[in-house]
């Protein structure tokens, strides 16, 4: 999965991007490049329209994903809830490549280029043309309805990626929305299927998954539980992480009810998969137990090799138990009421006031509880068994990152991520794109022989920064730098189109540059600095000047550079 080119086309743009604003990735004349690890960086000031990238790819495959989808929920049937003709951007042209993932092999040459464009007011359009995607090769449209007996997805849904992440450091409401709006599609198939009394519950054919704190411990959980010594080493680098395994955990599983007052019945929330995945739950704890008079399932978990081939035997994979514990926090919203559900769907631009309420731990379907992470103490030779939510911001980030990567380290897949650095110190941001990688090569599938299966191919990140030590992690092709014009509007260029140099290059010369901060202290010391410079043009002696200089400040190129002026003008 390899993103080439993205256009947007409406009259109105989409949010700071206007008519016309177009982002170029990967480029057909340098197919190498993509088997290598290459993340975009997107950089630039704040407002520069960066994160709007993000936030429009996210909003743009959430529609086609409902497009293919064979089986939607009444809700989204309804019109007034979502028009096959109508998206946000409403105009757009997207090009990437993408490879059939039949695990036998998976090599640029097996790609195919797909083009997708939508005129305002009319559906989408899906293109596909075989490799080597010159002129010569016929391009093929393919459909994104549906058959109409709904026993399988539309043909497109094979030419769509199998998941989209997205990551915000902060509130980013707009790069969440359309993963708010996946979540209730979910959550009303099940109920529906529920009300229907389906004997089996189809899954969520939509790709979207949003990594919040509550998913970050559904992620942790099963690379802990699932991965090997090998795929783990990453995460268990003391200077990472430090975290070597999991002690222990509780589940909370409270046996709620869906009502259907117009057909006077209730249901249990869980009536669907608690023959099978609850039922695999109970065989894999250590031990379990049921409040009949909170109507409350405690399940506990003391991790062990045996409660990991536990996991294995009742789970196929690491991902499909994530997919079970995603299921159930999206049934923490079993409350939330058709108007709200209504707002949400309908709504196309920034999601605030109308916010998902927050249900209370007796509202809840499911939680974890007592988390507790073996984890060595860096600079020491202590162990300790720690609460996860004892953990620090950063440490989140990197759990965050880490532990996606290796859940779909053979899914075609793209990280979105929003400032996913900004709660890391220096040396963390330092070394995070390294990590980035580990993370991804440790995943490698190693039943597949090397020249078949090239793991970058599956995987394209993206992500916004304003660390110069990210970019100087990236190749001026994969750094692309967002400005305003004269008029305006948005630009986004390569750092190579510019003639500026990243990889490699100093943080200094990188913050002067692209941030266009040509200081290397903070702004007030460097007030202060200039009201010490008016001295030297008075009575006092230069030399106890410079001597108080050096107790009050720090080394500065700065300072440096006033001391040799002021010598040499004595001089």
């Amino acid at each position: 999965m390899k993103l080439l080119k993205l256009k947007i086309e409406n009259e109105e743009g989409f949010r700071s991007l206007q008519k016309g604003f177009e982002i170029n990735f990967h480029t057909l004349a340098d197919t190498e490049a993509m088997e290598q690890f290459r993340p975009f960086c997107f950089a630039g000031l704040n407002g520069s329209g960066k994160s709007n990238v993000l936030e429009a790819l996210a909003s743009i495959f959430y529609h086609l994903d409902v497009c293919v989808a064979r089986y939607l929920p009444e809700s989204i049937k309804d019109r007034s809830n979502f028009k096959r003709n109508e998206c946000t951007p409403d105009a757009f042209a997207l090009e990437y490549l993408i490879g059939q993932h039949n695990r036998k092999a998976y090599a640029l040459y097996f790609f195919d280029k797909v083009t997708i464009t939508k005129e305002e007011g009319k559906e989408p359009k899906m293109f596909i043309q075989s490799f080597p995607f010159d002129e010569k090769t016929e391009k093929r449209e393919v459909s994104l309805i549906p058959p109409k007996a709904r026993d399988s997805a539309a043909e497109g849904k094979v030419y769509l990626p199998a998941h989209i992440i997205g990551y915000s450091s902060g509130e980013n409401e707009i790069l969440s929305l359309p993963f708010i709006k996946s979540r209730l599609i979910h959550l009303d198939e099940y109920w529906q299927a529920s009300r229907d009394e389906y004997d089996s519950f189809i899954e969520s054919e939509n790709s979207l998954i949003y990594i919040d704190n509550n998913m970050s411990q559904a992620v942790l959980l099963c690379c802990l539980l699932f991965e090997n010594e090998e795929t783990l080493a990453p995460l268990r680098n003391i200077d990472n992480t430090g975290i070597l395994g999991l002690r222990s955990f509780r589940m909370n599983i409270h046996l709620h009810n869906f009502e259907f007052p117009d057909e006077k019945k209730s249901i249990p929330i869980l009536w669907l998969i608690e023959q099978n995945q609850i039922a695999n739950l109970k065989k894999c704890s250590t031990s379990w137990h049921l409040d009949q008079k909170t109507q409350t399932f405690w399940l506990d978990f003391y991790v062990d090799d045996a409660t990991k081939a536990a996991f294995k035997e009742h789970f196929r994979s690491g991902l499909e138990c994530f997919h079970f514990f995603r299921l159930l926090y999206e049934l923490n919203n079993h409350f939330v009421d058709e108007v709200t559900k209504e707002d949400v769907y309908r709504s196309k631009g920034v999601y605030t006031d109308g916010k998902l309420p927050v249900g209370n731990p007796r509202q809840d379907v499911f939680h974890f509880l007592d988390f507790y992470i073996t984890k060595k103490i860096k600079g020491t030779s202590v162990e300790k068994d720690l609460l996860l939510r004892s953990f620090s911001d950063g440490e989140h980030q990197f759990i965050h990152t880490m532990g996606i990567c290796l859940l779909l380290k053979d899914r075609r897949s793209i990280l979105l991520l929003d400032e996913p650095e900004t709660h890391f110190n220096p040396s963390w941001r330092a070394k995070f794109i390294k990590i980035l990688n580990d993370s991804i090569t440790a995943g490698k599938p190693k039943d597949l022989p090397n020249g078949d299966f090239n793991v970058h191919l599956l995987k394209d990140v993206l992500l916004t920064s304003h660390s110069p030590f990210i970019i100087s992690d990236c190749l001026p092709d994969n750094v692309v730098l967002f400005e305003k014009d004269e008029n305006g509007d948005t630009t986004a260029k390569k750092a190579s189109e510019l003639g500026i140099d990243t990889y490699g290059t100093s943080v200094n010369l990188l913050t002067n540059k692209i941030f266009k901060n040509k200081e290397t202290i903070g702004t007030y010391a460097m007030s202060k600095l200039k009201e010490f410079k008016k001295r030297f043009d008075g009575n006092e002696r230069t030399e106890d000047l410079i001597k108080e200089l050096n107790s009050k400040f720090g080394d500065s190129i700065e300072k440096l550079m006033l001391i040799k002026e002021v010598t040499d003008k004595k001089q």
